[in-house]
């Protein structure tokens, strides 16, 4: 089972390490491991926060969080976007059931092309932590120039379709064509694969993106999530924005590589606009 350094894999076993007892009772190949493995935080990750927002929207919890739907077409009431629901749901079976586990059964070669050791003790937490940082950093710059290729007429055909949501709603997290979805994955792999992290770390940050790239879709501009807030300050109003107005906005988890590159004048100036609306409103009722 063990691809390298089988014996030492054994004894830090025998000494406790929860991971390495997991890898040797694996009755199957470490291939197998990580797909089933990964499968499953992509499931919890996924379905997970559907639910979660569902529940939300059928409650009707943290009205005051949810982003503004101007126009009639928005309204997921419609049929039509009711449907689109139910097209995304299937997708996202599909996704789940098929396409993600094939995916990970494909690229598990490079983790030996890589040096990266399934058999190998579970990470520090100290570990953990950096490579977090390293891999959302990572997974932010690589994310925002593929999906602005993705914008580009050549490559949009591709795009298209996620697009098909005007307003965001958790269904939209992985209604994607196959072509798109696949440059979606990449930047949450490619960075963890670069630094050679550990793939309990890789898991983990999968978890995080995957609550990340649902709230970022879900409609809601929650105050209290920490991957809303600081340095990823408005990733859901950014993200529903590049929705609604299809206008910059290419980021992901920080709004940074929209500053430097200059693609997110179209989202201050909107928001900028309501604020001194919203102001203006209220100067206005109390005036009165």
């Amino acid at each position: 089972v063990f691809s390298a350094n089988s014996t030492m894999g054994e004894t830090d076993a025998e000494g406790g390490d929860w991971w390495l007892r997991l890898v040797t009772w694996w009755p199957y190949s470490e291939q197998w491991l990580v797909v089933s493995i990964a499968a499953l935080v992509h499931a919890i990750s996924l379905w997970g926060p559907c639910l979660i927002f569902t529940l939300i929207d059928k409650m009707r919890w943290l009205e005051d969080c949810k982003l503004p739907r101007e126009r009639k077409h928005m309204d997921p009431k419609l049929p039509k976007n009711i449907s689109r629901d139910w097209d995304a749901f299937i997708e996202q079976i599909f996704g789940t059931v098929l396409l993600v586990p094939l995916f990970v059964y494909l690229i598990f070669p490079t983790f030996d092309l890589v040096g990266i050791s399934i058999a190998r003790p579970a990470p520090s937490l100290t570990e953990m932590a950096s490579h977090m940082a390293l891999m959302i950093l990572g997974c932010d710059f690589l994310f925002y120039w593929f999906h602005r290729a993705f914008h580009h007429p050549w490559l949009y055909r591709f795009h298209k379709k996620h697009h098909e949501y005007k307003a965001t709603n958790v269904w939209a997290s992985e209604y994607f064509d196959v072509v798109d979805i696949v440059f979606n994955i990449l930047p949450g792999v490619i960075p963890g694969l670069v630094i050679r992290t550990h793939f309990v770390s890789l898991m983990l940050f999968t978890l995080v993106r995957g609550w990340q790239t649902a709230t970022s879709h879900a409609g809601y501009d929650l105050w209290f999530d920490p991957f809303n807030r600081g340095i990823f300050d408005g990733c859901a109003r950014r993200h529903d924005f590049h929705h609604s107005h299809n206008a910059g906005c290419y980021g992901d988890w920080t709004p940074f590589w929209d500053y430097v590159a200059g693609t997110d004048g179209d989202y201050r100036a909107y928001w900028e606009e309501r604020e001194r609306a919203a102001t203006a409103k209220k100067n206005g009722i109390h005036a009165g």
